[in-house]
């Protein structure tokens, strides 16, 4: 192999692995960076005609309606700057809340309300705010959601100065009030009803979720006690008479596996029996109740557990049982789902191993006369020293940075191993020629 050849080798290699480096680095810090497909959350209106939901395009999300059969697409909202997402109905229909946010991890999102068409945006928070769940009252008069101060966003449990409480906020004049002041690590999966807001809270004894209730009239918080939740639920919601709650859960087919998955269940209130409604072997989410059709809709997350989600908007009958997809009539961007695909391929942390090993194998030839070995021991040397200094930051700085380096120094040993393979071949090889000369 001529030197200007392998050197040429060489440097083609080098700018791969930087860049696939590069790119894995971006897509870990924000896997939908060029993402297209569905975002997380979907809602019905009021009259079950329409979905509202959120959709990527080349990374940049949007709240987008169509009709309920998935046709007559409309994207509502536009901003170049933050995606939105999380969108919700307003009980008469008039109205929809979604949330929005700059992208980047630990950026706070922002509660904001505009017409059902999208037009007359108004925010209702602002950045000092971080919003997880929101939803209308049932006069559609106001909304309540759950915040926690951004300046805790990302931080651990008992770093924070403030958790998540409960907000309202009146529609007409935007004013916010906070209603509670417990400061929860934890709250989630809002529903309502004329007279209370339900929402979760993490029991610390046995560290399962516990029903809350919020007293619009009285203005007091307690457990709900007189209904009685199986545990380890998720994303529950209840239906529109209170008599059902759809959720998700760890089937019982895979408690024993090395990854959960995540089925639709369904517990009726009055007979306290539930139901397990689909065997997807994957994730379920975002279950939504329809309001006059004895059916339910929700998220099939098809790529479990990658990141991102490949989601299909589908729908179960709650009498036969019967799943079908909602195909929905968004014009494909080739360009867009070209480019997610690419950067997918090289941003890959198996497509990093490969390019790392490649280029050391170029480096090992040059050494094959003398040092044969030479580049594999200084690979094989580095992770050891890095899983050392994995066990060091994990005891004395931070536990997950520990764990991030032990993991990259376990992928340089298994690279080092084949690398070591690839030196003895060489200096087989060249051994062979030498001895032919």
């Amino acid at each position: 192999m001529k030197k200007g050849f392998l050197w040429g080798a060489k440097i083609v290699v080098f700018i791969l692995l930087i860049s696939s480096i590069y790119l894995s680095y971006t897509q870990s810090n924000d896997p939908y960076r060029f993402f297209t497909g569905l975002g997380s959350e979907i809602s019905i209106s009021p009259n079950d005609d329409r979905f509202l939901f959120s959709y990527y395009k080349g990374g940049n999300e949007q709240v987008y309606r169509s009709s309920i059969s998935g046709k007559d697409v409309q994207q509502l909202t536009t901003s170049s700057e933050t995606r939105s997402h999380t969108p919700r109905y307003s009980s008469d229909g008039k109205r929809i809340l979604f949330l929005t946010k700059k992208p980047g991890v630990d950026e706070p999102n922002v509660l904001n309300v505009a017409n059902a068409d999208g037009q007359s945006l108004q925010k209702i928070s602002d950045d000092s705010l971080h919003v997880t769940d929101a939803l209308f009252s049932t006069n559609s008069q106001q909304i309540y959601f759950i915040g926690m101060p951004a300046s805790d966003l990302g931080k651990l449990e008992g770093t924070e100065e403030g958790g998540n409480n409960l907000y309202a906020a009146d529609v007409q004049t935007g004013k916010v009030k906070q209603l509670t002041k417990k400061d929860y690590f934890v709250m989630s999966d809002l529903a309502i009803d004329d007279e209370k807001v339900y929402y979760k809270i993490p029991n610390d004894q046995d560290y399962s979720d516990e029903l809350y209730e919020y007293n619009i009239k009285t203005k007091k918080e307690q457990a709900v006690t007189q209904l009685k939740l199986p545990g380890d639920m998720y994303e529950t919601t209840f239906s529109p008479t209170g008599n059902q709650v759809a959720y998700t859960a760890v089937s019982q087919e895979s408690e024993n596996s090395s990854l959960y998955e995540y089925e639709l269940f369904l517990f009726d209130v009055q007979s306290n029996n539930t139901e397990q409604l689909t065997t997807l072997k994957s994730s379920v989410n975002s279950p939504v109740f329809f309001h006059k059709r004895n059916k339910v809709a929700f998220l099939h997350d098809t790529a479990w557990a990658a990141q991102p989600e490949e989601y299909k908007l589908k729908t179960i009958d709650l009498k036969t049982k019967e799943i079908q997809e909602v195909e929905l009539a968004i014009p494909k961007d080739t360009n867009n789902e070209v480019l997610s695909s690419l950067v997918g391929y090289i941003g890959n942390v198996y497509t990093i191993a490969l390019l790392y090993v490649v280029l050391l194998s170029l480096f090992t030839y040059s050494f094959r006369k003398d040092k044969p070995y030479l580049i594999p021991i200084i690979s094989l040397s580095i992770a050891i020293v890095g899983v050392i200094a994995s066990f060091v930051t994990a005891a004395v700085f931070d536990p997950w940075a520990g764990i991030g380096i032990g993991t990259l120094s376990i992928g340089i040993a298994a690279c080092s191993i084949i690398l070591f393979l690839v030196a003895f071949v060489i200096k087989q090889v060249t051994t062979k020629r030498n001895h032919s000369l």
